[in-house]
């Protein structure tokens, strides 16, 4: 069966996500009067709503608890239209679940995630899937065990798959081989980078061009305000953040990725979809949402015109 070339098929987390915000700077080792709301979030799950609202088809491929909580979660995929024919049921784990406290203005105080279940992302429940799902395009997060990410990995490279994965945090970016052969694409962090390299690097230039030595066809490495860094075999070229006024940080990097991810299907180029992406990045940060509902393609073409003065792209120097 050849890869459906229109779909993406994501594999990782799916969360519920608990926001609260204070209402006042938060302080530690005392009670902060906060404002609460239930979601649902998850880096695959988040990227895999926020494809579908850009008009791309997509599966995911995920675990979810036998409980409330897993329950509302399949619920709300069928309802955005995600493909949840391979979503696991595990009676033994509860659903996962992810709590963000926010400061007053938006930023991320602290998180606590509840992300055991994830154990159970086998390399054998990967492969069931993949032979179900036949997809050219495949997005997986650093949820996973590391074993099932390796063998994730080792089917990139024997099938013509573009392959994208996304570290998460610096301790689970160590899940990946050293051998980066078979990414597509890479997206992580400043700090990320640095912990997968084993060193700082002079330049975030530096450091995608070491990943790209590193077996990686091509590089987005996330700078926060300071935008991005987007390298392929023709070099690494810098693009500046879109200017946002934050209204809650929470899920801008899932918007980047899926964004790029869709930009790419189309045809851009890694520099023109990443710039698209910083778009996404922007309109998630301005809604109260992690997944802002009325993302779509003419939304971001029409903010990134807008704002293009605002941002700035250069080659390194």
């Amino acid at each position: 069966m050849e890869p459906e070339a229109s779909r993406v098929v994501c594999i990782g987390g799916a969360a519920v996500d608990r926001k609260y915000r204070a209402l006042d700077p938060v302080r530690p080792g005392t009670s902060n009067p906060v404002t609460s709301e239930r979601s649902f979030g998850g880096v695959a799950r988040n990227v895999a709503e926020n494809i579908a609202r850009l008009g791309a088809q997509v599966s995911l491929v995920t675990i979810l608890g036998d409980d409330e909580n897993g329950r509302a979660v399949l619920e709300d995929l069928r309802r955005l239209h995600i493909d949840a024919g391979h979503v696991a049921i595990l009676g033994e784990h509860a659903t996962a679940e992810y709590i963000a406290v926010l400061q007053p203005d938006g930023d991320l105080a602290f998180g606590l995630a509840d992300m055991a279940i994830f154990d159970s992302l086998t390399p054998a429940l990967l492969r069931e899937a993949l032979a179900d799902l036949s997809s050219a395009w495949i997005f997986a997060d650093c949820n996973m065990p590391s074993e099932t990410l390796h063998e994730l990995i080792r089917l990139a490279r024997r099938q013509p798959t573009m392959l994208a994965l996304d570290a998460v945090s610096t301790p689970k970016v160590m899940r990946l081989p050293r051998d980066l052969a078979g990414v597509g694409v890479l997206f992580l962090n400043r700090d990320e980078a640095q912990a997968f390299l084993g060193h700082p690097s002079p330049s975030p230039e530096a450091a995608a061009e070491e990943l790209l030595a590193r077996g990686a066809q091509r590089v987005v490495l996330t700078l926060g305000a300071e935008g991005l860094v987007a390298a392929d075999r023709s070099g690494p070229v810098r693009i500046g953040a879109v200017e946002a006024q934050v209204a809650d940080a929470t899920g801008a990097g899932d918007a980047l990725i899926a964004a790029t991810l869709v930009a790419m299907l189309n045809g851009r180029s890694l520099a023109e979809a990443a710039r698209l992406g910083t778009a996404a990045a922007a309109l998630t940060v301005e809604s109260t949402a992690s997944v802002r509902p009325d993302l779509s393609l003419p939304l971001l073409e029409t903010a990134l015109s807008r704002r293009a003065h605002r941002s700035f792209e250069r080659e390194p120097g």
